[in-house]
Formats: C-alpha cells, sequence, structure tokens
C-alpha cells in the first residue's frame, strides 16, 4: 500500500479516537510502523494531515456537486442532489469531523484552507451565474458571497446533525437545508 495513504488512514484512526489535541506524531507512526523521519517525508506536521484529509473530503464532495449539476433538469433537482451528495460524504467523514471543522488546525493553515475550499465555492458560483443569466436564480444575489454562504450552510448542519445529533434523522437536516437553500436563491420550495 501507499505509505502516504496508509500514514492517513492510520492518522485519522486515531484521530477519531482521541481528538486533534490527544494525537501525538509518536502514536501515529508507532501504529504505522514506521521511523519518525518517514513521516515527515509526507508530512511536515500534524496539521498538514488534517489539511490532507479535508481535501480528500473537499475532492470528493466538489465532484458531487459537479456530477448533480450535470445530471439534473432543475435548479431544485440540483441542489437537493448536491446537498445530498455533500451529506453523504460528510457522513462517511463523521468519525472525524470534530477535528476537520475546528478551527485548532486550520489556525495555523489559513492559506491552505483557501486553496482547499476555493475550487468548492467557484463551482457554486459558477453554477448560480449560470442559473442568473436563465433567470433561474435570484438575480440580485452576490454568486461569490453565497457560494461561501451555501457551503457554510451545509457544513453547520452536517456538524449539527452528525456530531451534536446523531440520534436524529439526516433526512430531517437534508430536507430543511435544501429548503433554505433554495428560498435562499429565490426559488419555490416544493413539498
Amino acid at each position: 500500500m501507499n505509505r502516504r495513504l496508509e500514514l492517513l488512514k492510520i492518522a485519522r484512526q486515531v484521530f477519531a479516537e482521541k481528538g486533534y489535541e490527544a494525537t501525538t506524531i509518536s502514536e501515529i507512526v508507532s501504529r504505522a510502523g514506521v521511523a519518525q523521519g518517514t513521516f515527515y517525508l509526507y508530512f511536515p506536521s500534524k496539521v498538514a494531515l488534517v489539511i490532507a484529509l479535508e481535501e480528500e473530503m473537499e475532492q470528493r464532495i466538489e465532484q458531487a456537486i459537479r456530477s448533480s449539476y450535470q445530471q439534473s433538469k432543475s435548479p431544485e433537482e440540483m441542489i437537493e442532489a448536491g446537498v445530498r451528495g455533500a451529506f453523504h460524504i460528510l457522513a462517511e467523514y463523521r468519525d472525524i469531523l470534530g477535528v476537520l471543522h475546528s478551527g485548532v488546525s486550520w489556525a495555523d493553515a489559513i492559506e491552505e484552507r483557501k486553496r482547499i475550499f476555493e475550487p468548492y465555492y467557484k463551482v457554486i458560483a459558477e453554477i448560480i451565474r449560470y442559473q442568473q443569466t436563465r433567470h433561474t436564480v435570484d438575480p440580485t444575489i452576490n454568486p461569490d458571497l453565497t457560494a461561501v454562504l451555501i457551503v457554510g450552510t451545509v457544513y453547520y448542519a452536517a456538524d449539527e446533525c452528525y456530531l451534536y445529533y446523531p440520534e436524529r434523522d439526516p433526512e430531517a437536516y437534508i430536507n430543511e437545508t435544501v429548503g433554505f437553500i433554495l428560498r435562499a436563491l429565490g426559488r419555490p420550495v416544493y413539498d
């Protein structure tokens, strides 16, 4: 197996068990059976692990958004499919969402966070602009800012669902998030 991927897999397990603060590079390399120097060949720090895991997740979500856009016949279908896709992927990472979405590691990596999220924001803003030219989305909204707010809404809802209220039905969060985004874009919400 690829050593970098193996280190990421083990780091994810340790982060899930212990959280960000209690996770040490020493424990990760011990479980991986590699020398600490080997770790540093792939990752300069513990923050770099979080960045790599976040990047992996973001790329999958961005692809889900692009796919939902290409396969949908209306803005409503696209938004629902995109939110469902994002929730599905976020659910796969629920074991480390608290680590990925905490400000602990991102405060040290602001530029990396921007690099990771910009493509995600960009694709949503492009979709909004296109829909504005088709007069299917409110023409007065700012696509770039709205894209950031949509991502924030989906992430906040997923965190609430998967981290803080896991006993609640994810379907309720998905439906409310879809409705919220549709209303924000000036689209009708159907039952």
